[in-house]
């Protein structure tokens, strides 16, 4: 029996790195008979220690959140709070369109994934799927560009076959960040970070950093 048909009060911690859009989102929520925010977050560290202080049940998390200093966000944030709460369902609230992350996402097992460019009632009605249901609840803006990517094939290179480091070393090479601050970012070395990102390059057939960025900002990995 889910929470929502027992009557449960539904906590939930959320985690954007824009002060605006964090404090709309949490309104937004708080309306919902039964929804309580209990805590907000700007970064990565930030959420899960306010997860280590503050009792949950669902997380909203951006999946881009930009520090000063290096910090976890991405794939490599999923894969921590679905490792140290497993219990906790997890919907992402991302900009992000690259059908490659978006797909590793749903096997990560986050419990719903919805765009940003929807509305709020939206985020709303994937929270309660994500608290009532099994898998993972998509929005109707991400399960478009899934199925789109499913049954199309452009001209550009597709990201199918990148590893999840790999997606997660070209994401972070789009948003402008050095090979050194990558590998300072994921706890890697740099010549590891080097190789993914060649790597990468190879799968794509793509040859120079300036093609890597523009298939990047084709592909949506910002």
């Amino acid at each position: 029996m889910s929470m929502i048909s027992t009557g449960q009060e539904i906590r939930i911690i959320l985690a954007d790195d824009h002060p605006i859009v964090s404090l709309a989102l949490a309104s937004s929520l708080s309306k919902i008979p039964g929804f309580n925010v209990v805590a907000t977050a700007k970064s990565g560290l930030e959420l899960i220690s306010a997860i280590q202080d503050h009792s949950c049940d669902l997380i909203v998390t951006d999946f881009t959140m930009q520090a000063d200093t290096a910090d976890e966000d991405g794939l490599r944030l999923i894969q921590r709070l679905k490792r140290l709460y497993p219990a906790i369902p997890v919907v992402v609230f991302t900009m992000l369109t690259n059908s490659g992350i978006l797909s590793e996402l749903r096997q990560q097992g986050v419990a719903g994934v919805v765009g940003k460019n929807e509305s709020t009632d939206v985020l709303v009605a994937v929270c309660l799927r994500a608290l009532s249901e099994t898998g993972t609840a998509l929005s109707p803006g991400i399960s478009k560009r899934l199925s789109h990517s499913d049954v199309t094939m452009g001209s550009a290179p597709q990201p199918k076959g990148l590893s999840p480091k790999e997606l997660e070393v070209v994401r972070l090479f789009a948003l402008g960040l050095s090979v050194t601050e990558i590998a300072r970012r994921l706890n890697r070395s740099v010549a590891t970070i080097g190789r993914q990102k060649q790597s990468a390059m190879r799968k794509l057939n793509i040859e120079s950093n300036a093609e890597l960025l523009r298939y990047a900002d084709e592909q949506g990995f910002a």
